[in-house]
């Protein structure tokens, strides 16, 4: 049997890697799961956003079949129809321009979508969507 020399176990050591796989996993897994938190919340913002624009859409059909529908009427409508974790807060405006044939009707919808990555404080994003849709003449 021969002796080790200094260099063949330095040089041992430096290819040990007993250990290395669970402390490399230590390091990068939380930064794997903040940015798997930050996907699924910007795919929720989607989802939010999306979710509003076409209940949008179907509160201007609504006020299409009754041009006499109010503000609070169509507010009441949206946040009935979307689900609560969605987008809770959205304020419906409703504007009428023009008169006779050329009356169109302006809904816009607004809310504030909280973004929250864990290691992070949670910011709020505004969104603004709107949807514009033609009146029968009064």
């Amino acid at each position: 049997m021969s002796a080790e020399t200094p260099i063949r176990r330095a040089a041992t050591a430096l290819w040990d890697r007993k250990g290395a796989t669970a402390a490399e996993f230590a390091i990068i897994l939380p930064i794997f799961v903040t940015l798997l938190v930050g996907l699924f919340q910007f795919g929720w913002m989607q989802h939010s956003a999306s979710s509003v624009r076409a209940t949008l859409e179907q509160a201007s059909r609504r006020l299409l079949l009754n041009p006499a529908m109010s503000e609070a009427e169509l507010q009441t409508f949206v946040r009935n129809r979307l689900d609560t974790s969605t987008a809770p807060e959205v304020t419906v405006t409703l504007n009428v321009t023009g008169s006779g044939a050329n009356r169109v009707a302006r809904l816009t919808g607004d809310y504030v979508h909280l973004v929250g990555v864990p290691p992070f404080a949670a910011f709020p994003v505004n969104y603004s969507t709107t949807v514009m849709t033609p009146l029968p003449p009064s």
